[in-house]
């Protein structure tokens, strides 16, 4: 800013009143001209010109101390066209190219409705002023140099598509911009632009990669060991066969699977509280190698699990007292038949009971620690596993940020014992169910069950999520 600026002239800055009553007025003014600006063209685009006119007044007000909306001087309007716009507002080219003739507009409103304040250049100098500034606006937005370093970065954002406004989406750019080679950050903050970036931008990749950044960072349960780069954040890739066999292996899949068989092209006989009947459990049991007497399927959640996954996910339907097998977003396909297919709908379950929980209150099978437990699954599938105790005294780790780390177990409050006894009860659910297994204390998750997580915090990224 020019060492003439009006800011610098001004002797001291309005007080609050003061400012809420011009806040006030500017308010009052674009929704009056809006109404005008429709009356006069109703094919108008009243709405797009009062959100331009909107940040002009504001920042007229703010960088500028030039509150009334009706105060317009050639140095102003210069200043705030060339100045001011370019340093702090990120717009595409095609809105600085609006800014000239909708503020003629607001000028035109301003002469016929009585509010051209008299300390303003003459009226009939508005329009002459303002055709000089139509080149020179759009030189400055095209011009890095005129630009703050954050309003380059950030502008090279939304030219890749990235929704400045949604929080996920920016985060997400600004880690693959903190990824990216220092020359590189250097370059992109100086000029806006980076044609041939050493990592490209992928804006899934970079919601996920910021997601995981989150999760590692202060609001990482104090009860987990931190996951070091890699760790329990990547799908394995394994050929068909492996990957056939990865699916095969978890329970949750193989009860879903069998549950499926079992009711085949026809129909099955249910009891009055819609569940398997205590012979078809007992045959589900022993197909998985467990011998154990069945009173009730609602008993056995590593059948009641999958059962209920199997309906909320459309691959089995009720109909009085009888269960029919139904196509599902993904058909069952046996692994000797299919064995790609099988994983696809390996892959579909085991999302589904995902959603699922995520989306229940926990009262109704619901996770209880989200946040917290997407935390521990993602442990839980790393090679190491994840054992809940083992981290309960350990010493503080070097770099660690969240200061509660620092205090032994026995001196954590009643809230963050809750924390840890609620992300506990979710891992014991997903065990029983056969989505996860424990090796003693040690819950672990496969690549599967990653696959699963994985999209899960996609979802979450792009819809929110409740539990978060």
């Amino acid at each position: 800013m020019s060492e003439n600026s009006p800011r610098e002239r001004s002797s001291h800055e309005p007080d609050p009143a003061t400012q809420e009553q011009w806040q006030q007025e500017r308010e009052h003014v674009l929704s009056e001209y809006g109404t005008w600006r429709l009356t006069a063209d109703e094919d108008a685009p009243a709405a797009d010109e009062v959100r331009t006119l909107e940040t002009l007044l504001r920042l007229k007000a703010e960088q500028q101390a030039s509150p009334e909306p009706g105060l317009w001087t050639e140095e102003l309007a210069t200043e705030l066209l060339t100045e001011v716009v370019p340093r702090t507002v990120i717009q595409p080219r095609e809105h600085a190219m609006d800014m000239v003739p909708t503020l003629g507009r607001f000028f035109t409103y301003l002469g016929q409705t009585g509010r051209w304040a008299a300390d303003s250049m003459p009226p009939q100098a508005a329009p002459m002023m303002l055709s000089s500034l139509e080149f020179a606006t759009l030189e400055a937005a095209d011009d890095p140099s005129r630009r703050s370093f954050s309003t380059n970065i950030l502008g090279h954002g939304l030219a890749l598509g990235v929704d400045l406004e949604d929080d996920d989406e920016l985060a997400g750019y600004m880690h693959w911009y903190n990824s990216l080679p220092d020359d590189e950050r250097v370059e992109l903050s100086d000029t806006g632009r980076l044609d041939d970036p050493t990592v490209p931008f992928d804006r899934d990749e970079s919601l996920r990669a910021a997601r995981e950044e989150s999760l590692r960072s202060s609001s990482w349960p104090w009860f987990l060991p931190e996951l070091e780069d890699g760790d329990g954040i990547t799908v394995t890739e394994l050929g068909t066969d492996q990957e056939s066999q990865v699916y095969a292996d978890n329970s949750f899949v193989a009860v879903a699977a069998g549950i499926l068989d079992l009711v085949g092209d026809g129909s099955r006989r249910i009891t009055g509280t819609q569940a398997l009947t205590r012979t078809d459990c007992t045959a589900l049991l022993e197909a998985t190698g467990t011998a154990r007497t069945v009173r009730s399927m609602w008993q056995h959640p590593e059948i009641a699990g999958p059962w209920i996954t199997l309906l909320d996910g459309g691959w089995l339907s009720l109909t009085g007292t009888r269960v029919r097998r139904e196509p599902g977003p993904v058909p069952y396909v046996t692994r000797s038949d299919d064995p790609e297919k099988f994983v696809e709908f390996g892959h579909a379950v085991l999302t589904a009971t995902m959603f699922g929980r995520d989306a229940r209150e926990p009262d109704d099978g619901g996770f209880r620690g989200m946040p917290d437990t997407l935390a521990a699954l993602l442990v839980a599938c790393s090679e190491q596993g994840l054992d809940l105790h083992e981290n309960l005294d350990r010493a503080p780790q070097e770099g660690r940020a969240q200061a509660s780390v620092e205090r032994t177990a026995a001196e954590r409050s009643v809230e963050e014992w809750q924390r840890w006894s609620n992300v506990q009860v979710d891992l014991d659910a997903l065990t029983e169910s056969g989505v996860l297994t424990r090796d003693g204390a040690r819950y672990r998750g496969s690549a599967a069950v990653m696959a699963a997580l994985v999209a899960l915090i996609k979802d979450q990224e792009t819809h929110g999520s409740g539990t978060d």
